[in-house]
C-alpha cells in the first residue's frame, strides 16, 4: 500500500511490485484483492500503447484515515491490523476495522463499508514517469557500458532519476526512447567534438552532466548537434554504400567477361547467334544470348571458360 501511494503509478504490473518488494507475484495479487476488498482502492486491466497492466483507483477518504492513523500510531499497518486509534473511527470507516477480526489466511468476501461505496473514489491519471519495467537493469554499469564518454563526465543514475521527478512534478513524463536518444547525442558530440556546446551561445558547456540534466528535466530530450548523426544511420548509410559498392563491381566484371566472349566470337558463330535479330542493338541482343547461354553454363558447370564452351556450342 505504501508503495502504492508513494509511486501512484499510472498503470503498474503485478511482476513490477513484486519485484520492488521482494514478494512472489502471486502474492502481489492477493494483497491487492484484499486492499480492494478493505475499500482501500479498485483495480482493473489497463492499457497504453504498449503499456500494458493495471489501472490503480484510490478511495480517498478511506486512504486519508490510513495515513492518519500511520502518523498517530506508526506501527499500524494492513497486515498486524488497525492501531487503537483506529478503533475510535469504526463509523468513519468500518471496513478498515473489520480487518482486526479477520484471519490473514481467510479470504475477504465481505462488501465495502457504504460510506466507502458512496465516496466518489480519486482516480490517479498522471502516468507514472519511469515504469519499473522501463528502468530495469539501468545502473552505473550499464550507463557506462552504453555512454562511456558520458559516464566519464559526470552522469550518473541519480541525475537521470532527479531529471525523471522533476518531469513528474510537471506532470509530464520522461520517455525512455528520449532519454536514450539524448544520451546517444549526447555520446556522440563528446566522442566527435570532445565537448558540449550551448548551440545558442555557442559556447562550451562547463558541465555536460549539468546540462544534459537540465535538458532532461526541463524539456524530456537533449538537443541534437547540428552535425550529429545516429550510429544506427551512420551504419545504414555505409551498409547502404558497401552494397551500391559491391553491385558496381559485380557489373563491371560482367562487362568484362561480356567484351572478351564478344570479342572471341568467329564470323559463323555471330551470324548464328543473331538469327531471329528483330534489329535494334546488336550487343544487347548478344548479351541477352550470352547471359542465359554462357553465364548460366558457366555458373552449372563450375566455371568453365568461353572458349571451351564455345567449341561445344
Amino acid at each position: 500500500m505504501d508503495l502504492l501511494l508513494a509511486t501512484k503509478p499510472y498503470i503498474v504490473k503485478f511482476r513490477d511490485i513484486a519485484q520492488a518488494l521482494a514478494m512472489r507475484e502471486a502474492s502481489v495479487r492477493t494483497v491487492m484483492r484484499r486492499l480492494d476488498a478493505l475499500g482501500f482502492l479498485s483495480f482493473r486491466k489497463a492499457r497504453d500503447g504498449n503499456l500494458q497492466g493495471v489501472g490503480v483507483t484510490f478511495n480517498q477518504p478511506v486512504v486519508e484515515q490510513y495515513q492518519q492513523d500511520r502518523t498517530l500510531s506508526p506501527s499500524t499497518s494492513l497486515t498486524t491490523g488497525p492501531s487503537s486509534s483506529h478503533k475510535t473511527n469504526q463509523t468513519q470507516s468500518p471496513s478498515i476495522s473489520r480487518e482486526k477480526d479477520q484471519s490473514p489466511s481467510q479470504p475477504i468476501s465481505e462488501p465495502h463499508s457504504q460510506s466507502a461505496s458512496h465516496t466518489p473514489p480519486l482516480k490517479i491519471e498522471k502516468k507514472e514517469y519511469l515504469s519499473i519495467e522501463a528502468m530495469e537493469g539501468w545502473d552505473e554499469a550499464f550507463l557506462e557500458l552504453m555512454w562511456p564518454r558520458v559516464f566519464a563526465a559526470g552522469l550518473r543514475q541519480e541525475q537521470l532519476d532527479q531529471a525523471a521527478a522533476a518531469r513528474q512534478k510537471l506532470g509530464k513524463s520522461l520517455d525512455r526512447d528520449l532519454l536514450a536518444l539524448s544520451l546517444d547525442r549526447a555520446e556522440w558530440e563528446l566522442e566527435t567534438q570532445g565537448k558540449l556546446v550551448d548551440l545558442q551561445s555557442g559556447e562550451p558547456v562547463r558541465s555536460a552532466a549539468a546540462y544534459i540534466y537540465t535538458a532532461l528535466a526541463r524539456w524530456g530530450v537533449l538537443r541534437a548537434h547540428p552535425q550529429y548523426v545516429s550510429r544506427e544511420q551512420a551504419e545504414a548509410e555505409a551498409a547502404v554504400d558497401a552494397l551500391r559498392r559491391r553491385q558496381e563491381a559485380l557489373d563491371t566484371l560482367e562487362n568484362l567477361r561480356f567484351e572478351q566472349y564478344r570479342a572471341e566470337l568467329t564470323p559463323q558463330e555471330l551470324e548464328s547467334i543473331l538469327q531471329g535479330f528483330p534489329g535494334g542493338s546488336k550487343d544487347a541482343w548478344i548479351k541477352a544470348y550470352w547471359r542465359k547461354n554462357v553465364r548460366e553454363a558457366e555458373t552449372g558447370q563450375g566455371g568453365q571458360t568461353p572458349t571451351t564452351r564455345k567449341g561445344t556450342a
